[in-house]
């Protein structure tokens, strides 16, 4: 975990992170590149309350302290507020699993952000920082990697940065490339493939920085990534466990993302001004085989139902920070967004044969925002931050179905305020704080067919909200070599959006009810010598409390795809031999016990998992080695009891990928 390094996910321009009042963490970009962490699972076992679910590469939610809402990621919005520099990559979309290539770091803020980011970020924000543009010289540095998996097939990466300045001290450009395959390891009896689920992901980022004045700094940058998946990665329950699974079709994804931003940031004199803009589209393909329900389809043979889904967003934001005195600091500003998304489902028989059910839907939401907040020392040691989001979230729907003569059209809109306040007590080594916060996000339609008989799906789904408590402490003893933090927190969640499935496995929007959770978590490194130890652990009692009636899935379910314990440990050892400077890394973690109710009568659940790893990485000059070995007791517990809609009865399990070994060579220019 860094520790004297400054922070932004906090939307504050000198925050430290040994200091910062908030369940915050920041993993370092060499760190992660040392270790071969180059996705956010990586970083999950790196950072305490972070879960990744494992539908597959490009179609993972990510999950906060245990506020999760479902397995999929369908029309409502993300919980998780996913940023790259000024981008952001979500809205109600799956994690774009972007390459961390050439990444400064990766910041976890936990706990709803609705007064710092507006709505989608209820569960917390996820901010990776990209290295800036380097105007002190040339360089560029090349990464080489082959993986094997035992039983499956191999994978290779190439990565590529090159650093340009074009005009002295002024204007430099920053470009990172990267082409990687990481092979399937599970079998398909029913299709005669063995190992499907390649996976070929390949990206572009374009970055550059113009110093127009000591005092203002104007930064842009262009992103494009293309993820291909031949098919899904989950197995069958049963005799051929767990690496065989049998269905009558292929299940290939898609996920394209592209963005472009620009910032501008400088000194006013009476404060400091930051603005930027960002647009992006973003693509997604999915096939299900949705055979078992094909004869409700009027099918006699094979089901396909394919997703496709078309995204573009545009977001500008205006903030100011400055001072009045010594005591009492200030930020304010303006946001505003707008975003669409154009969703086509349509069921076939999967052979190239006529859609027999098809809806088109198209989503436009908009946000307009005032924010600010005050911070006022009352002393030496004590502060309290005040400070709220006035906001509007409006949504346009319109939908039609074959077979059904006319169109849906609605509108619905949600004004609020959300809160934040924030006490903080700064001595010697320690830092303890309480706040309060809020996350919410606006309302939405189904486009399918509607309930009877008072069940969902209704037409319209409610917004939802979070309200949050935390108190938490930070320390620093034996001169920063043992460091960590520690909280407890609760949070009530209102009108439980989730993304659910009908009796035919088509998607819609429920309303869950009403949730709470409570839990403690806590994150420590410890240096001695050479020696590194670093752990974190959380403890999470996610439960739905008051149950919709429309959706009544019994008062004692837990929240879906979140274990209620995990604990995670490394060991790092660093040493000079001869003239190389050698990392060796081992890591053990157990993530427990996880339920995934999909409905009132189909559930799945994950029994828990341990996860393993061993590296050894050396630097000599402008040469890098790196080894590593995942999963080193070849474990295949299941890590994610959903791959499917149409197979809900608790016979889907998505295993660990068998023992893998990785060498990466690293050469810097």
């Amino acid at each position: 975990l860094l520790d004297e390094v400054v922070v932004t996910a906090a939307r504050s321009d000198n925050l430290l992170l040994s200091r910062a009042p908030y369940g915050l963490s920041s993993l370092d970009g060499l760190t992660l590149e040392r270790a071969g962490v180059t996705d956010l699972e990586g970083v999950a076992a790196r950072v305490a309350g972070l879960t990744v679910t494992n539908l597959g590469p490009g179609r993972d939610k990510l999950f906060i302290r245990g506020m999760a809402d479902g397995p999929v990621a369908g029309q409502a919005q993300a919980l998780i507020g996913l940023y790259l520099d000024d981008v952001r990559l979500t809205y109600d979309a799956p994690d774009p699993a972007l390459r961390l290539a050439d990444i400064e770091r990766v910041e976890v803020l936990r706990g709803p952000q609705g007064a710092l980011y507006g709505a989608g970020s209820m569960g917390g924000v996820v901010q990776v920082v990209t290295r800036a543009p380097d105007l002190s010289g040339v360089y560029g540095r090349v990464v080489v990697e082959g993986a094997l998996t035992a039983g499956g097939s191999p994978g290779e990466a190439a990565e590529l940065m090159v650093n340009l300045p074009l005009v002295r001290d002024r204007v430099a450009v920053r470009l990172v490339g990267y082409d990687e395959t990481v092979g399937g390891y599970v079998d398909d009896a029913a299709l005669d493939l063995k190992n499907s689920g390649d996976m070929r992901r390949q990206g572009l980022r374009l970055s550059g920085l113009w110093r127009v004045t000591p005092a203002w700094t104007l930064r842009a940058g262009f992103l494009a990534q293309t993820i291909n998946v031949d098919d899904s990665q989950y197995s069958t329950l049963g005799a051929e466990a767990p690496y065989v699974r049998r269905r009558r079709l292929g299940e290939p994804s898609r996920n394209d993302f592209d963005g472009f931003w620009a910032s501008a940031e400088g000194d006013l004199g009476w404060a400091r001004l930051r603005a930027s803009s960002s647009v992006q589209s973003h693509g997604l393909d999915a096939r299900y085989d949705a055979t078992p329900s094909a004869a409700m389809f009027g099918l006699t043979g094979t089901a396909a139902l394919d997703q496709s889904d078309d995204l573009s967003a545009a977001v500008h934001e205006i903030r100011l920070n400055g001072e009045f005195g010594p005591r009492l600091s200030w930020s304010a500003g303006l946001f505003f967004s707008e975003y669409t998304h154009n969703r086509a489902v349509a069921v076939s028989d999967g052979q190239g044969g006529v859609a027999v059910l098809q809806q088109q839907r198209r989503d436009h939401v908009d946000e307009a925002a005032l924010f600010g907040d005050a911070v006022y020392a009352l002393g030496d040691h004590l502060k309290i931050t005040a400070g709220a989001r006035v906001f509007r979230v409006g949504v346009e729907h319109r939908s039609e179905i074959s077979g059904v003569a006319t169109t849906f059209d609605g509108e619905d809109e949600l004004v609020g305020v959300a809160p934040r306040l924030v006490v903080e007590y700064d001595r010697g080594p320690f830092v303890f704080y309480a706040l309060a916060t809020e996350g919410y996000r606006g309302p939405g339609f189904n486009a399918g067919g509607l309930g009877a008989g008072g069940r969902q799906p209704f037409r319209a789904v409610r917004p939802d909200e979070i309200v949050a408590g935390e108190i938490g402490a930070r320390f620093r003893l034996l001169d920063g070599r043992l460091r960590g933090r520690a909280a407890v927190f609760v949070a009530d969640w209102r009108d439980i959006q989730s993304d659910r499935f009908d009796e035919r496995g088509l998607p819609f929007t429920a309303n869950l009810g009403d949730g709470r959770n409570r839990g403690v978590e806590g994150e420590v490194e410890w240096r001695v010598g050479a020696w590194t130890l670093d752990g974190h652990a959380v403890v999470n009692d996610p439960e739905l409390t008051h149950p919709d009636p429309g959706f009544a899935l019994g008062a004692d379910s837990r929240l879906p795809a979140v274990a209620d314990f995990s604990v995670q440990a490394g060991l790092v050892h660093e040493a000079r031999l001869a003239q190389a400077s050698v990392r060796s890394e081992l890591r053990l973690g157990y993530v427990g016990p996880t339920d995934i109710a999909l409905s009132p009568t189909s559930t799945g659940a994950s029994a828990g998992y341990l996860t393993s790893q061993i590296g050894v990485s050396a630097e000599i000059g402008r040469w890098g080695v790196r080894a590593s070995v995942d999963n080193l007791f070849n474990r295949d517990d299941d890590t994610f009891s959903f791959g499917n809609p149409f197979y809900t009865a608790g016979d889907i399990s998505t295993p660990q990928r068998p023992i893998t070994g990785r060498v990466a060579l690293t050469a810097r220019f």
